[in-house]
């Protein structure tokens, strides 16, 4: 009788290891799921994450949902790092992402590509009135006064628009006519506008 406690207490041991190896490595794979598929700075889904849920609600598109791309990018950025420093880029960074996110509805996506770049994926839109209220809201929100310590900046987005299936039916084409709708509304400091296949793209090459 002995002899089966000690043998029962030795596995309860054993089992209780692996449940606490089995947990770590849980955990281990959601921290570099996280690395992977999250911007570090701002914690927003990462380019590589938002083209993934991009061709997936693109494949679902074929069911009747519509869907818009917003591509948003700061004005004048790289002079907040020259004048004030990368700290606090990295802060306004910051700060825009949590406007970002909480502007859109719970459902759509934000993400930060890179740099001071950041783009939407909105499903479910009823139209173009529907999305030039939402730019609006996004311009607004984005350019509220950000005080930091003593330093007060404000910031001002170039926001692009496009359509699935109108302007694009795959991720780059979606990606690349809401970036040159992006490009375009920044030339013309109309802080928004839509992608138009009429109009010649004049943007530097998208990457």
């Amino acid at each position: 009788m002995q002899e089966c406690v000690q043998v029962l207490h030795v596995l309860h041991k054993s089992l209780t290891h692996e449940r606490h190896r089995r947990r770590q490595l849980e955990l281990d794979v959601f921290d570099a799921q996280q690395l992977a598929f999250h911007d570090g700075l701002t914690l927003l889904p990462n380019r590589s994450f938002f083209q993934q849920r991009l061709g997936r609600a693109l494949g679902a598109e074929a069911g009747g949902r519509s869907l818009a791309v917003v591509y948003l990018d700061l004005d004048n950025f790289k002079s907040i790092n020259d004048t004030y420093g990368h700290a606090v880029g990295d802060a306004v960074l910051r700060v825009v992402a949590l406007r970002l996110t909480r502007t859109v509805r719970s459902g759509d996506m934000v993400s930060r590509l890179g740099g001071d770049e950041f783009a939407c994926l909105l499903a479910d839109m009823l139209g173009r009135d529907q999305l030039s209220h939402l730019a609006c809201k996004l311009l607004d929100a984005v350019a509220e006064p950000i005080q930091l310590d003593q330093v007060s900046l404000t910031v001002r987005p170039s926001i692009g628009i496009a359509l699935c299936p109108a302007d694009g039916v795959t991720v780059d084409s979606l990606l690349q006519a809401a970036y040159a709708a992006m490009y375009r509304a920044k030339r013309h400091k109309s802080g928004y506008g839509f992608f138009d296949q009429d109009v010649p793209a004049q943007a530097e090459e998208f990457v």
